[in-house]
């Protein structure tokens, strides 16, 4: 069902005579919105992914968000939807966060992203050249090298994996903590928001409470109550959403310390593997005759290390480079937040200070009520004496004066409704 808001704007009109009455001019714009549902796919390799955050902003604000099931799908609910261009954020802490901008939605439209994993290339890295030194150790098995070069060669190849597992380490750190700081900012910066959108409520509520005296005002007032109703409601369906994937995320930190003890199994196989395959290359040496044989393969074969190690050397520097761009990316991600939260406070302190003169009109319009209901009661007293026929010269004085004294306050009224339509079109 469409719902249509209205945008009530209320001009009070100024006493003009001792009888005149207040005759309000409304004008009124109608928007049309309606309610629709989206799905969200997220997949990694071809495979569901579960507890991937949500986001579709429209103008910087979050229109609707949830979380993915274990079928790696998220059914996205918005309220209200004028055909606006949004903007689609998927985010999870183990893989790169998608982003699509310029979105047009449809109800039912279904969206899908693969999503990479953040550690995938330097594990690519780890990965191919464990194959190669897999690959080295058969080659050393078939020659037949001496025991001595072998353990020497397999002592070197543990340290290049060593190497290699704190440079990943010490990359994940560095941008665990930048993610940190990034969210911090973020956090400020919806506080930020969170402030100016109140100030901008009181200032509508402030439009509301001057306008009291038509039934229009009266409606105004009970659908700003109804939108406050589902904007609160929309907010605690967020605070959801946010809970859940807090959640996730430790489920996925211990899914995560799981793959490394499974990993660290993995590892001492291989080593029982090496020792069992040093004894039997111990037990397969040739004679001494071929030593000076595999001193020449040896050489060579030791050209061919420094090389694949010259070259995994620099594939691991590629991988600390790519995640030295992500990091550049999260800083200027935190400068635009740090910038959303400035502009942020900036329209909540033009707001106040429009409000504060908006409560010094109010006095001053009360204290002009009061000087007016004080000329009424004048009035009726004079009116009194009217009936009675006596002194009509000095009666006709009297009402004169209480005429221009009406004529000053009507003047005063009029300057007062001009200052309150100024500050209504800031």
């Amino acid at each position: 069902m469409k719902r249509a808001y209205l945008l009530v704007a209320v001009v009070v009109a100024s006493f003009t005579s001792l009888a005149s009455s207040n005759n309000p001019l409304v004008s009124i714009e109608v928007i049309e919105t309606a309610p629709l549902t989206v799905s969200i796919v997220t997949t990694y390799n071809g495979e569901p992914i579960q507890g991937a955050l949500v986001k579709i902003v429209s103008d910087r604000i979050v229109i609707g968000a949830g979380t993915t099931n274990t079928e790696g799908t998220a059914a996205v609910k918005i309220e209200n939807y004028n055909s606006q261009v949004v903007t689609i954020e998927v985010y999870h802490r183990l893989y790169k966060t998608k982003k699509s901008k310029n979105v047009v939605l449809s109800a039912g439209a279904v969206f899908t992203y693969p999503l990479r994993s953040k550690s995938e290339t330097v594990a690519e890295i780890v990965a191919d050249t464990e194959a190669k030194e897999e690959k080295r150790n058969e080659q050393i098995k078939k020659s037949n090298e001496s025991q001595e070069e072998y353990e020497k060669r397999l002592e070197e190849a543990k340290k290049r994996q060593e190497e290699l597992k704190s440079e990943t380490a010490a990359i994940g750190k560095e941008t665990e903590d930048k993610k940190k700081e990034l969210e911090e900012k973020r956090k400020v910066a919806e506080e930020a928001k969170k402030e100016a959108e109140e100030a901008r409520k009181k200032v509508e509520e402030q439009e509301s409470a001057n306008a009291e005296r038509t039934d229009q005002e009266k409606n105004a007032r009970e659908e700003a109550a109804k939108k406050r109703e589902e904007e609160s409601k929309k907010r605690l369906e967020e605070i959801e959403a946010a809970t859940l994937v807090a959640t996730d995320d430790a489920a996925a930190k211990k899914d995560a310390t799981r793959l490394q003890k499974e990993q660290e199994k993995e590892v001492k196989a291989a080593e029982k593997v090496q020792k069992e395959e040093e004894a039997r290359l111990k037990a397969e040496k040739k004679s001494s005759d071929e030593a000076e044989k595999k001193a020449k393969e040896e050489a060579k074969e030791q050209e061919k290390v420094e090389k694949e190690q010259g070259q995994a050397k620099k594939e691991a520097e590629k991988a600390q480079k790519e995640q030295e761009k992500e990091i550049k990316e999260a800083e200027k991600e935190a400068k635009a937040a740090e910038k959303e939260r400035t502009a942020a406070e900036k329209e909540a302190a033009v707001a106040a200070a429009i409000q504060a003169k908006l409560d010094k009109l109010d006095g001053d319009q009360k204290k002009l009520d009061d000087s007016r209901a004080g000329l009424e009661e004048d009035q009726k007293k004079l009116d009194k004496k009217f009936k009675k026929g006596k002194n009509m010269e000095k009666l006709k004085e009297d009402q004169e004066k209480l005429n221009e004294r009406h004529a000053k306050l009507d003047e005063k009224q009029k300057k007062l409704d001009d200052k309150r339509k100024k500050l209504m079109k800031k």
